[in-house]
């Protein structure tokens, strides 16, 4: 089990909060990071320890690419 910090942005791309997800594989805690979407949150930020995965757009419901 990998652990992974998903991050919450609002309009302004400044962090409104942040989630602790645990999954098996990256695309995994990719879909897990797309349910966090919420009205007023445009886009998640995927962290993996230091290391920035990618940015999850929340108004697409496409599959995101991760860095």
């Amino acid at each position: 089990m990998r652990t992974f910090r998903a991050y919450l942005l609002n309009e302004a791309g400044k962090i409104k909060w942040g989630e602790w997800i645990e999954a098996g594989s990256l695309s995994e805690a990719e879909e897990k990071a797309h349910a966090l979407c919420t009205e007023g949150t445009p886009t998640v930020e995927l962290w993996e320890g230091a290391k920035l995965l990618g940015q999850i757009p929340c108004k697409t419901s496409t599959r995101p690419t991760m860095l």
